[in-house]
């Protein structure tokens, strides 16, 4: 990436005859890759430091520019205020558009302040305007290979091979039929006819759930045979329970190949991103919805690897499963420091003196050196 915004900034001003302006990356990675920026900036004896210099250096820069990673280019007037703080986001934006902005004291990206009930879609920006945030409603395409942005403004005035599709706005609450009325039919189990999507929440229907996966997610194998011999078991009694695929799939053949033995309908390849982007959720994600669209839990796939098919009956009747207990709880994105199982399931101890240290129950009675904070199941449903 720092390679390619040298390479960038030397064309862009070969093109323009601009000189006004000096790219200075202030991370670097490896000791190879600080020799080949080198020989594209400036002379060494501005940007290399040495020793204790140079990390004091590099600190005082990052709290004084709210540095949180890497790459990461601030672009400064010359008084030292800020002109732009996502100089990267506007390289890969525009390029050579960026540094021309720049050499007339200009940022790419702009925004407005929003009005009464408009959403504010943080780090999103415009494809056509460049408007970052963008502020009110939100257009994009559900193809996985395009990256198209539009306010409303730009709705009109942009042209696009895919359907443009309408983002649903975060934790508000939608109807079952607003939430996928960006699905124009579903795919039937075992390469059956397509079916209507309202036929989801028809027969009296009472909970939905919505599974997201992906064939590549190796976890996702075991787990998915057990919830298609659960889903089969339910279908027998009298109350109706169903489930829809929404895939992450690096292509169609594996979209295909994951859901072949999967005995509920699919969203089909291509039209689940509106989906995947309201709820907000992980690769692999059981989200469980009533009949009205309100979320009844987002741990549908902790609660069957922990209740089986329970879990799927109380689901089918319309009602609500107690809450996990300590020790069925699953720490998603969290692993034992001690026996390395991930994710780690049940109570979780933390040490704040260790910081990013955390042990199972079975580690935590081996002792360890410092105290251990048992940490209280989170209530995020």
């Amino acid at each position: 990436m720092k390679k390619d915004m040298h390479e960038i900034f030397r064309e862009a001003f070969k093109c323009l005859g601009i000189e006004a302006l000096r790219l200075i990356v202030g991370h670097r990675n490896s000791p190879s890759t600080q020799r080949e920026l080198i020989r594209k900036r400036p002379h060494p004896k501005h940007l290399t430091l040495k020793g204790q210099q140079k990390r004091d250096r590099k600190d005082t820069l990052d709290r004084k520019f709210n540095i949180e990673g890497i790459p990461s280019l601030i672009v400064l007037k010359p008084s030292g205020d800020i002109l732009t703080s996502s100089g990267v986001e506007e390289v890969q934006a525009v390029s050579d558009e960026a540094f021309r902005l720049w050499s007339e004291g200009k940022a790419l990206f702009w925004t407005r302040s929003p009005g009464e009930d408009e959403h504010v879609w943080d780090d999103i920006a415009c494809t056509r305007c460049h408007m970052r945030p963008i502020v009110g409603t939100r257009y994009g395409c559900a193809h996985q290979d395009c990256d198209i942005d539009l306010c409303e403004d730009c709705l009109t005035k942009y042209t696009h091979d895919h359907p443009i599709e309408k983002y649903l706005i975060p934790k508000k609450s939608y109807s079952l039929e607003h939430l996928f009325v960006s699905i124009p039919y579903l795919l039937a189990p075992k390469k059956g006819e397509n079916i209507e999507t309202k036929t989801l929440w028809n027969d009296d229907v009472k909970n939905i759930a919505i599974y997201f996966s992906a064939k590549w997610y190796s976890p996702a194998q075991e787990f998915t045979s057990k919830l298609a011999q659960l889903y089969e078991e339910v279908q027998t009694s009298d109350h109706p329970f169903r489930i829809i695929f929404v895939s992450s799939d690096e292509n169609e053949s594996s979209f295909d190949e994951f859901r072949a033995d999967m005995p509920w309908p699919a969203v089909p390849f291509n039209k689940g991103a509106i989906l995947k982007q309201y709820f907000q959720c992980g690769v692999h994600t059981l989200i469980v919805l009533s009949s009205e669209g309100k979320i009844v839990t987002r741990r549908g796939r902790n609660y069957v690897s922990s209740r089986g098919i329970e879990a799927l009956k109380t689901w089918a009747k319309g009602e609500r499963l107690s809450p996990l207990t300590e020790d069925e709880f699953e720490w998603a994105g969290f692993y034992c420091d001690g026996c390395e199982t991930a994710p780690m399931i049940g109570k979780r101890y933390h040490c704040s003196t260790c910081g990013n240290y955390d042990l199972c129950s079975v580690c935590e009675k081996k002792g360890h050196e410092h105290p251990l904070e048992l940490v209280p199941i989170p209530n995020d449903e």
